[in-house]
């Protein structure tokens, strides 16, 4: 969204920190999509003009050299992030895995280097793969599976006033583990979209993301239950991966918007798009 364009600054000088641990044996391609329709934002009546978005993307665009690219200035064909991940699977529907990533996310410049070593050493144990860092204690304890050890006796919300740049990190030695969720009647997985979520491409080509999900909303509870379906029901190898005491945080303390949203006559349609999921979700599930 426009109002969050400092946050995609603060993004993009993460992902470079991060780029210098990253191995040559890897292409990595960086798809960014800003949304400037007029369903999203009413320009008119607003007080700072698409154009000074349109222009912040192309400089920020310009500092991205440490791998291919990808800027795009929606109209409504990506109103949110659904319909973006859905925009890139299609684009790179070659690629070997896709990175989910929020500009909200804290994440050490390490990251990308240990994922990419993740990937490296469990290829072979199944093309089907999900793969993601821990986190703090959040919402309930169904995400206890990916809670790292020294937050599971935080209280539920912690994540809404900790301090992200405090608590993410490397807080232990690294190992690899196994996640089954076992504390969730509908799915034995558990992520979240753009928390440094890695899915293989084999995994998101078979699943998809199907049109019926709109643009915001449930496709990570889609991939999960309909993991879990191919899992139980056909007997496919899939498997979700954490790296223990590799900690990503949602930065919910120090994040703010409200100025530029002070500027801007902002439709919220994420309640729309919900609704819109939730009640073609069933469906696509049948189709999988």
């Amino acid at each position: 969204m426009p109002y969050e364009i400092d946050e995609l600054e603060n993004t993009l000088t993460q992902l470079r920190r991060a780029s210098y641990y990253l191995s040559d044996t890897n292409e990595w391609e960086l798809d960014v999509t800003i949304g400037l329709s007029d369903t999203l934002v009413n320009w008119s009546n607003s007080r700072i003009p698409k154009e000074y978005f349109s222009d912040r993307i192309t400089s920020l665009a310009k500092s991205v050299d440490w791998c291919k690219g990808n800027f795009y200035i929606s109209g409504d064909d990506i109103n949110g992030c659904v319909s973006q991940r859905r925009h890139s699977l299609n684009t790179h529907n070659d690629a070997d895995y896709f990175l989910w990533l929020d500009t909200d996310i804290i994440f050490d410049e390490r990251t990308l280097s240990y994922i990419e070593n993740t990937i490296s050493a469990t290829k072979d144990i199944t093309p089907y793969s999900i793969i993601t860092p821990e986190i703090v204690k959040i919402w309930d304890d169904t995400w206890d599976c990916i809670v790292n050890e020294q937050f599971l006796d935080k209280p539920f919300d912690y994540q809404k006033t900790n301090d992200p740049y405090k608590d993410s990190g490397v807080i232990g030695d690294i190992s690899i583990e196994s996640v089954n969720n076992y504390k969730s009647p509908q799915s034995q997985f558990k992520f979240a979209g753009g928390w440094m979520t890695c899915l293989s491409g084999e995994l998101l080509r078979k699943i998809g993301i199907p049109d019926g999900l709109g643009h915001y909303g449930l496709e990570d509870t889609f991939i999960m239950v309909a993991s879990t379906v191919l899992q139980q029901k056909y007997n496919t190898n899939i498997q979700q991966f954490k790296i223990k005491n590799l900690v990503i945080c949602e930065n919910y303390k120090y994040r703010d918007n409200s100025f530029y949203k002070s500027f801007l006559s902002v439709n919220d349609m994420r309640e729309t798009y919900l609704a819109f999921a939730e009640e073609n979700a069933q469906m696509e599930l049948e189709k999988i």
